[in-house]
């Protein structure tokens, strides 16, 4: 129980800590999941740059994992989208429709396939 508190407040403070307004200069060793978390809490603050630095860390530390990799596309998508980056959104997202394509049915989670094309459609 104690073990599971620490690492319950350990997340808190790293959280709190890294989704400040500053972007982040150094990225601890985390999960892929606190670190799309963190940019989850990043983008919904409206630090979009640091969001974007969260994403991208999490591909560059689990490149060699496809759903870590299309979560982390797509949330980097939705960002542009946020920003009215549009041309970059939807390369992003025609990336992602893409992968896709070429995949293995069900070896990758169908939801950011269909949220990529509900997000293009908003573009076109």
């Amino acid at each position: 129980m104690k073990k599971s508190l620490f690492i319950v407040l350990l997340f808190a403070f790293t959280s709190a800590f890294f989704s400040c307004s500053s972007t982040p200069k150094e990225i601890p060793e985390m999960t892929s999941q606190e670190l799309i978390q963190n940019g989850q809490t990043n983008y919904e603050a409206g630090n979009y740059k640091a969001a974007l630095v969260w994403y991208e860390t999490a591909i560059e530390r689990f490149s060699d994992w496809p759903n870590v990799y299309i979560e982390a596309r797509y949330e980097i998508g939705h960002v542009y989208m946020k920003q009215k980056k549009y041309t970059k959104a939807q390369a992003v997202f025609n990336e992602i429709i893409e992968i896709y394509k070429n995949s293995t049915p069900g070896s990758l989670p169908a939801a950011y396939k269909k949220l990529a094309e509900i997000e293009l459609a908003k573009i076109k």
